[in-house]
């Protein structure tokens, strides 16, 4: 009898796991889609390159939520000793180094309150390696008081040759890191395009994910220094954004003055 209703218990237990339904609605920015839970988000990045998807979450359930974000390496690629990609994620305004897997900080949302209302926008990156590989990156997104149940995951497969995705030819064969770094009041970004460039931007944003400045450029086929509008720039973390058609570079630097 009492292994009767032990087996019950548990049969209860993991039906309620099997049908709980988490209370956000994430959506992938980036590529204007809604993340459902267990989705895998393919994306391309080329060796020394950078990749960043924007994330937003809203709370849909009647009551105020707290929650946090986890990160799981499942496959990382590691080129060579030393050589490694370096995946990492923003929340709750602020961004973390690859070694912090779980934020320190929660992200308290009212119903029906999202973050990029809230102004503190989620993301997820990578810094590729010296030679371009396979990583898989798990996030989990759970609320803090009922970690086993209100919980959503999503992956980020990078240079999956299996992926069934669109592909398209890059319009840049190389973005350099910003230079100097750390910079002072002048800094730069060095471009080879295949082909002339008319409407790309180079966005910077600092830290807590705020944009402090955005710049209409054109390309020539060829080498094309960029520029960057720091001048007026605290000293601290900042995220200069290359977008170009379907291209988007992201590369970390650091103003000291």
């Amino acid at each position: 009898m009492k292994k009767l209703i032990l087996f019950c218990s548990i049969l209860i237990v993991n039906s309620a796991a099997l049908f709980a339904q988490s209370s956000l609605l994430v959506t992938d920015v980036t590529n204007s889609v809604t993340i459902t839970n267990g989705m895998v988000i393919y994306r391309t990045v080329g060796a020394l390159g950078s990749d960043v998807v924007d994330i937003n979450i809203k709370n849909t359930s009647s009551g105020t939520k707290t929650y946090k974000m986890r990160m799981y390496y499942d496959t990382r690629n590691i080129a060579a000793p030393g050589d490694s990609a370096n995946p990492y994620f923003c929340f709750a305004g602020q961004c973390y180094t690859p070694n912090v897997f779980t934020a320190p900080k929660t992200e308290t949302l009212t119903p029906n309150q999202d973050v990029y209302t809230a102004g503190r926008p989620i993301s997820v990156h990578i810094e590729e390696a010296g030679v371009a590989g396979v990583s898989s990156i798990r996030y989990r997104l759970y609320e803090t008081t009922n970690a086993a149940v209100d919980v959503m995951e999503f992956t980020v497969k990078y240079n999956d040759p299996a992926a069934s995705v669109k592909s398209y030819s890059s319009l840049l064969s190389f973005v350099s890191d910003v230079y100097p770094n750390p910079s002072n009041n002048k800094a730069f970004i060095t471009v080879n395009a295949n082909s002339e460039v008319n409407n790309a931007t180079v966005t910077i944003t600092n830290a807590l994910g705020s944009t402090v400045s955005v710049k209409n450029i054109e390309l020539s086929v060829g080498k094309s220094i960029i520029p960057l509008e720091i001048e007026s720039l605290s000293p601290g973390i900042y995220f200069a954004t290359l977008v170009s058609g379907n291209d988007k570079t992201v590369k970390k630097f650091t103003i000291n003055k």
